[in-house]
């Protein structure tokens, strides 16, 4: 018998769901790391749009906020792609 983890994955690949799936988790860490790296009220306040060409998209509401995602990009591209395959996300774009 088939373990249940092992059919959903080759359902979603079989069904061209993978990548979907693979960015739905990448948007989802990265939320995790803003709220650990700036805590909940400013994290709220930064918002991942999409991926694109191996590149985050992510809103901030201020140029403030902007300007401390460009200082801490590298880390959190770091911890991105440490999680998931290395170099998958290649870069952060911030848009105000």
């Amino acid at each position: 018998m088939e373990h249940i983890s092992k059919f959903l994955s080759k359902r979603i690949t079989q069904q061209g769901f993978s990548q979907q799936v693979k960015t739905s988790l990448i948007i989802e860490e990265f939320k995790e790391i803003i709220i650990k790296i700036f805590g909940s009220n400013l994290g709220k306040k930064i918002k991942p749009l999409y991926i694109k060409n191996n590149i985050l998209t992510v809103a901030c509401l201020s140029s403030v906020m902007a300007q401390e995602m460009n200082f801490r990009k590298a880390e959190i591209l770091e911890k991105i792609n440490a999680k998931f395959s290395p170099d998958f996300i290649k870069d952060i774009r911030l848009v105000i």
